[in-house]
């Protein structure tokens, strides 16, 4: 029953990140993320995609994403900055909720961002 209501809070909060994404002047992206930390530290990679505050290309922008850890086998959805460079790359620092670990853990990373100049 629990890993059901985990399966619908991850599914809502997705569809409400690349819904989010619909407004005017918001970036879409998808990326690698290292995490550590937590309860029950566990570090290794996580894949997800995250919608930014902004879509211009050398500035910086806040984060909403949602990441699939490997290491631990769970979604993680998170917050965080994120510095949106050329050649749309993008690399950052988040905080995430590590359902898995029942508590917050951190993560850098980078990955594909759509920007304009």
């Amino acid at each position: 029953m629990t890993a059901k209501i985990i399966a619908i809070a991850c599914s809502a909060l997705a569809a409400a990140t690349l819904s989010t994404s619909a407004l005017a002047g918001t970036g879409v992206g998808a990326g690698l993320t290292w995490t550590f930390g937590g309860p029950k530290p566990i570090a290794g990679p996580a894949l997800g995609v995250k919608v930014f505050s902004t879509d211009r290309q050398d500035k910086a922008a806040a984060s909403l994403g949602v990441d699939y850890s490997f290491a631990d086998r769970s979604f993680r959805p998170n917050v965080g900055v994120a510095y949106l460079g050329k050649n749309n790359v993008y690399v950052g620092a988040d905080v995430g909720y590590s359902f898995a670990q029942q508590g917050m853990n951190f993560g850098v990373g980078a990955g594909y961002v759509d920007t304009k100049k």
